[in-house]
Order: C-alpha cells, then structure tokens, then sequence
C-alpha cells in the first residue's frame, strides 16, 4: 500500500507540478484560443459472420463534419455537426447522422478528455458481393440505416518530457519552439454501443465496457518559428466487457456475456503554421481495433479521421481572467 500511495504522489508532481521547459515551449494559454476545422471521419465496421462465411465491410455515411474549438487556461470545448451542404449521397447510401462533443482539461505534462460520438446509418460497401450486375456510383448501396454506433468515454494522457508541447499539435495553445520528441502512455476507458434491431443480413447488438492501455512516441520537427511538422504512432492492447447478441449456429440468437482482449494501433501525421495570432494546419488520424472471434463474428472497427483547420488567439476579457483566477486555474 505505501509503495502504491507514493507511486501516485510522484505521478501528481510530475504531471501537475513541473513546467514546460519555455526554451523549447511557449504557452498561449492565457489567451482566447477558437478554431474551426473542416473534419472527413469515416468509421469502418468490418463484419464476418461466421455462421454464414458472409463478410460485410460497412461504412458510415456521413463522413464531412464541421467543428468548432474553444479553449481558454486548461479547458477546451469542441462541438462538431454536419451541415446540409456536407450531406454525403443520402439517395446512394441511405440517411445517417452524427454528433460529436469533446471536453478537455490541460496539464503541464497530463492531458484529459471526456467524448460522446453517436453515428446513426451505414452502407455496405462491398454490395456487388451480393447484388449481381450493380455498378459503383449508380446503382444504391445495401443500406443498413437503422444501424446505430454509441460511445461515450474519456482518455488520460501523460507525455513525459516538459519540453514537448502537446498542446502545440492538439490545441495550439502553445508553440513548439524547438523540435522534440516525447514517449507517451494513455489510458482510455469507455461504453460503447452497437445497436441494430432488425435481422436483415446479420444480427449484432453489442454493448461493452473498454479499456484500454496504449504508449508509444510522438515527435514534433519545427522548420522554424512558424512551421512544423508531427508524427505519432501508438499501438495498444485492452479488454472488453461484452454483452452481445447474435446469430447462433442453429439459425436462432442467443446471448452472451464475455471477456475479451482487443489489440490496436493507433498512428498520426500532420503539419502547420502557427503565429502569435492567427495558425492553421492538416492532419490525418488512423486508430483501428481488433477483437479476437467472438459470438460467431469477427469484428474490425477502424476510424480514418482527416482534418483541415484554422485558428485565431486574442487577448482574454477581464471578467473571464478574474472567474479563472478566482478559482487558481
């Protein structure tokens, strides 16, 4: 128990108490940070039903999204939509929606997140597997549309080097001033649901508890002042909770309840521009995850996140540096 109690003092330290190296970091924190950002996400379920030797490579139809960000001292807000004139084939692939809310807490060295995704509607993408003679951009997809994916969780994150400014790539409230590279190690834990009601094709209703451990490195090479350039990869391995419903051998479903593993890789790439006011950028996310056979299925869920983005700091209003100080943030 003591070794565990000092354990968790020395982790508090050295995330919440040592400061970023300022030759190799400047902070923007104390500044209004919003940003806009042009978001393509497209998640990818890859089902092979077992039973029936079928493979199914579903897509989610709305893949254009449209965020805002707003982050001041150690909070940050995201809120993502899609717009109408991002609607993405509805007469091809079926209707679908998309939420998307992030909250995030900054530290020196640790980075929190809270998230809610709901993705509603998917199309198989491999239809001419099963339609004869159906041609690509003109015939419609095999819709699933009432196939809805829920998840709600958060992620902690803690980089290891003070010279490494995280924030400069996830929020640009700082600015990397020197090139540096940091190890990472992530706990990421959430609920997440898979809900489709009907029987057509498959029956998958999995409902399930994650965690998941991930670590690996992340470097930021600065040309100069302004630009740079970022890659990270990450793999991870985790368990899952389940309670799922499905297709039986028999014709019929059944319920289980089981505990399994899940491995993943997680790898990111991207570059930008960043002055004292105005900054911008492009980056591509690849995080997918594979779990192990499971109530007659293989499952892949795999997320492709491409994103395009445009920033502005100024200076604070004096009313919200007296809430923030009164409370020491």
């Amino acid at each position: 128990m003591r070794v565990i109690k000092f354990f968790i003092i020395v982790c508090y330290i050295s995330a919440f108490s040592q400061k970023k190296d300022t030759l190799y970091v400047e902070t923007f924190s104390h500044k209004i940070n919003i940003r806009t950002s042009l978001e393509l996400e497209e998640q990818a379920l890859e089902v092979s039903n077992l039973n029936t030797s079928n493979d199914y490579s579903l897509r989610q139809n709305e893949v254009g999204k449209l965020a805002f960000s707003l982050n001041y001292k150690i909070l940050g807000v995201k809120l993502g939509f899609t717009p109408g004139f991002l609607k993405n084939d509805f007469a091809l692939k079926g209707p679908a929606e998309y939420r998307h809310y992030r909250i995030r807490i900054y530290f020196p060295k640790l980075y929190q997140q809270f998230y809610y995704y709901r993705t509603k509607g998917f199309y198989v993408k491999n239809t001419d597997d099963y339609v004869d003679g159906w041609e690509k951009g003109k015939d419609p997809y095999l819709q699933i549309s009432n196939l809805n994916t829920l998840e709600i969780g958060g992620e902690t994150r803690y980089y290891f080097s003070n010279k490494f400014g995280y924030r400069a790539i996830f929020s640009n409230t700082e600015r990397q001033l020197k090139s540096k590279g940091t190890w990472m190690a992530v706990l990421k834990y959430n609920y997440s649901k898979i809900d489709k009601p009907t029987t057509d094709y498959f029956v998958l209703n999995d409902e399930s508890y994650n965690l998941n451990f991930i670590g690996g490195y992340i470097y930021n090479l600065v040309f100069d002042k302004n630009k740079y350039l970022f890659g990270q990869i990450t793999p991870s391995v985790g368990i899952k909770y389940v309670r799922n419903i499905h297709n039986n051998t028999g014709g019929g479903v059944e319920q289980d309840h089981l505990l399994i593993p899940n491995i993943g890789l997680r790898t990111r790439l991207g570059l930008g521009y960043t002055s004292n006011k105005f900054y911008y950028g492009v980056s591509v996310l690849i995080n997918s995850t594979s779990y192990e056979e499971y109530a007659n299925m293989n499952l892949v869920d795999s997320r492709v996140f491409a994103s395009i983005h445009l920033g502005y700091r100024f200076k604070a209003f004096k009313s919200l540096e007296k809430l923030f100080n009164r409370f020491g943030l």
